[in-house]
């Protein structure tokens, strides 16, 4: 399986996989949205910095279960 391909049937499968794919993509755009803000403060770059960190932590979340699946498929 390619990882795309894991990708996909964890989607349909996993909900906790779901869950954090659903919470990155919220917090991704959420993000995004927040970087366009002008003019930036210290408290606005605060809170991006926090959200890019729970961005990242449910991308080691996905990883994790896409790496365990991905061995489990060899």
């Amino acid at each position: 399986m390619t990882r795309e391909e894991v990708v996909e049937k964890l989607l349909k499968e996993d909900r906790e996989f779901k869950h954090y794919y659903e919470k990155h993509q919220e917090l991704d755009k959420l993000v995004d949205k927040l970087e366009k803000h002008r003019p930036m403060t210290h408290e606005l770059e605060l809170q991006i910095e926090k959200l890019k960190k729970e961005k990242l932590y449910y991308k080691d979340l996905m990883e994790k279960k896409i790496q365990e699946h991905l061995k489990l498929s060899k």
